[in-house]
């Protein structure tokens, strides 16, 4: 196990902001990294491609929804899929992250968590580590405080394992993302009363289904937007938004900038 590595992928950007060391990177169809650690701890924005993260024998399929924190000296490895992954990687120094300790014994247990305010939140960061200005550096600060809590109430959170027809019901969502989904036609694929499905989802995907649905809607729109010349109200309309205005101010919200803007930005 590699034990310092640095970090793998390719560099498309990067930015040294005082305690923190920001990069954004690409990563090649089907790569898997080696097994290895890092000497500091970090947050992983994940914002496109898929990946499955494989920490202490459990695995997690990440994508565009997702959002990790790796303490440091924790192994762990990734194996992309055929669309290869870019992330925003957020490197923190030991002596910000003890600060935050002294608040909360314990720190923050590695942990990944799909949508709900940590995938708005990843978008913001992504959107100033982009911007460059002056303000830029005071607002991630703060905005990696507010993750830092987020993922705290995570590490609160007792969990069991979840029951098998949890995972139906996100093959379900996937599958179906397009369509006009409820949380209705989700129970009677799985047998399973709407009530129990929305807040058992919850409990351990930490986001609602409309979270996760949304989330699956923007990633595709990514790949679209990344690798076609379809126009993007046709895009909007195959993702399953009702307009493209719809689409557009939802893209933002969650991506951080425009379809438009992001199609650019992605080749």
């Amino acid at each position: 196990m590699n034990r310092d590595p640095g970090l793998y992928g390719m560099t498309v950007k990067s930015r040294s902001l005082g305690d923190f060391m920001i990069s954004e990177r690409a990563y090649p169809a089907r790569y898997t990294t080696p097994a290895h650690a890092h000497e500091r701890p970090l947050y992983c924005v994940v914002l496109d491609g898929s990946y499955e993260e494989i920490h202490e024998g459990r695995r997690h399929e990440c994508t565009s929804s997702t959002m990790l924190f790796h303490a440091a000296h924790e192994e762990h490895l990734e194996r992309f899929g055929g669309e290869g992954g870019r992330s925003l990687i957020v490197e923190i120094e030991p002596s910000w992250y003890d600060r935050v300790c002294e608040l909360a014994p314990g720190g923050v247990h590695t942990a990944a968590c799909d949508g709900g305010s940590l995938r708005v939140s990843g978008a913001k960061l992504y959107r100033e580590f982009l911007s460059g200005d002056e303000a830029s550096r005071l607002i991630i600060e703060g905005l990696l405080l507010e993750i830092t809590g987020e993922f705290l109430r995570i590490r609160r959170t007792p969990e069991s394992a979840p029951p098998r027809w949890l995972e139906d019901v996100r093959e379900y969502v996937r599958a179906n993302f397009a369509g006009r989904i409820t949380l209705g036609s989700i129970g009677k694929a799985a047998n399973v009363h709407p009530v129990h499905v929305a807040q058992t989802f919850r409990r351990f995907h930490h986001c609602t289904v409309g979270d996760y649905l949304r989330s699956l809607r923007i990633e595709f729109a990514c790949r679209e937007l990344a690798a076609s010349e379809t126009p993007v109200a046709d895009i909007a309309a195959a993702a399953g938004f009702t307009t493209p205005s719809h689409f557009h101010r939802i893209f933002k919200r969650a991506v951080g900038v425009s379809p438009t803007q992001y199609r650019t930005h992605a080749r």
